[in-house]
């Protein structure tokens, strides 16, 4: 399976049917489960299966654990093409307007990329930026964590995070380094009526310094005790997601 990728669980395999489905290859599920029948989450992936006449298979569970490499695979597991990572000028061209672009510095935890792309799909956000290294990227993992948000929101993955953010400026997007610092505004003073990269750090090392230099302003979100240390960096992109798109709908109300 060099080259391919898999997928897990109910929710992301509907995603993936729906998104990408010219890229799956086989659809494995549990013949333990489907021979329950009734209403069961995989009989409406078997019914989309059929539906889109893609190839689908029922296995015994020990083959799906092995598909799935132990994993919470809820008996289902896809196997597709690899992830097609978006380059950054493609989500400057689709981005609604103003565009709002989230750009992690240094993310290794693919359960919090998983939950910032859910949340930036959510919220409204245009895409995600990731770096090609020192950061965890798009797997099977993220797709489950996202419930299956990755298959929907465009994902660019970049050498340099620097030079994106610097692109980025070039196209007209302000960023936004979202952490604690001595230059940090409140986060509620975000200018929200210009196109926007929220970018936010690892939990442990936070921005490299680099990044957080080349951000044009930087954003702190307000907290009511310190005892625990800062946000969880999904989070803290949920509530900077928030914060711009409920300016953005107050303002155009």
């Amino acid at each position: 399976m060099s080259g391919r990728r898999v997928v897990y669980g109910v929710g992301p395999a509907h995603e993936v049917i729906k998104a990408v489905p010219h890229e799956i290859d086989c659809i494995f599920m549990s013949e333990k489960r489907l021979a329950k029948g009734g209403k069961d989450g995989i009989s409406t992936v078997v019914g989309e299966a059929k539906n889109r006449n893609l190839r689908w298979a029922a296995v015994a569970n020990s083959e799906l654990d092995r598909l799935a490499k132990g994993a919470n695979h809820q008996g289902v597991v896809v196997v597709a093409g690899s992830y097609a990572y978006k380059e950054l000028h493609e989500l400057v061209d689709a981005a609604k307007k103003p565009g709002l672009i989230v750009a992690l510095d240094g993310v290794t935890d693919p359960h919090n990329l998983g939950a910032v792309v859910r949340s930036a799909l959510l919220l409204d956000a245009d895409g995600v930026v990731i770096p090609k290294d020192r950061s965890a990227q798009v797997t099977a993992m993220v797709t489950k964590t996202s419930a299956g948000a990755s298959e929907h929101l465009p994902i660019a993955q970049v050498t340099n995070l620097v030079r994106a953010l610097e692109e980025l400026r070039e196209d007209g997007y302000w960023s936004a380094a979202v952490h604690s610092s001595p230059k940090a505004v409140p986060l509620a003073q975000v200018s929200s009526e210009v196109p926007l990269v929220l970018v936010l750090g690892s939990e442990g090392k936070g921005l490299r310094p680099l990044v957080a230099k080349t951000c044009d302003f930087h954003l702190e979100i307000p907290m009511a005790a310190s005892a625990v240390g800062s946000f969880n960096v999904s989070v803290a992109a949920a509530i900077a997601l928030y914060e711009v798109t409920r300016q953005r709908a107050a303002a155009s109300a």
